[in-house]
């Protein structure tokens, strides 16, 4: 089974902590799992423009492939104007939906204030429905706040990531079955 963890935003660095960790904590939960954690950040990814795959640059391929080997996804957002980033927007557009089909996903967001959250109900989990992604009720949301001094979750946070964590590891096992 692999699971592809993407941080879909190129703004700071509390997104791509914060789907690093979940990443490496369901590691420990599916033991069978090959993890993969992907930062658009490190990538040159085009603009969509309608061609076929084959004619965009190599990272854009390469990412393409990684998303269409992939069983399920957890991916992470900054919320940035109630929305999620044009980057993972524009990630979305150049995917054929049957790379993303029928595949279970975990949304992980950050968001300046506690208010963000509801952009992942109104803008992020609807694209997931129109690429036919399984998608966990469920999600991660932390704010500035929820990391310390030194960048790292509050125990809080990671009390809640655990038992989402442990929801998401069930359902896909069973999709996989």
């Amino acid at each position: 089974m692999k699971i592809l963890s993407i941080s879909g935003t190129l703004v700071g660095s509390k997104t791509s902590l914060l789907t690093k960790k979940l990443s490496e904590d369901l590691q420990h939960k599916i033991q069978n799992a090959e993890m993969e954690f992907l930062d658009l950040r490190d990538v040159q990814l085009e603009f969509c423009a309608g061609k076929p795959i084959d004619q965009y640059n190599e990272d854009t391929q390469k990412v393409i492939g990684k998303i269409a080997e992939a069983d399920a996804y957890i991916i992470g957002t900054t919320i940035l104007h109630g929305s999620m980033p044009g980057v993972l927007k524009n990630l979305f557009e150049l995917v054929p939906v049957e790379h993303f089909a029928d595949k279970c996903v975990l949304f992980a967001a950050t968001g300046g204030n506690s208010l963000h959250y509801l952009a992942i109900e109104s803008s992020v989990k609807p694209v997931a429905n129109y690429l036919k992604m399984f998608v966990l009720p469920e999600y991660i949301f932390a704010t500035s706040s929820d990391f310390n001094e030194k960048n790292e979750l509050t125990d809080q946070v990671q009390q809640e990531m655990n038992g989402i964590l442990e929801k998401y590891a069930m359902y896909i096992s069973k999709l996989m079955k």
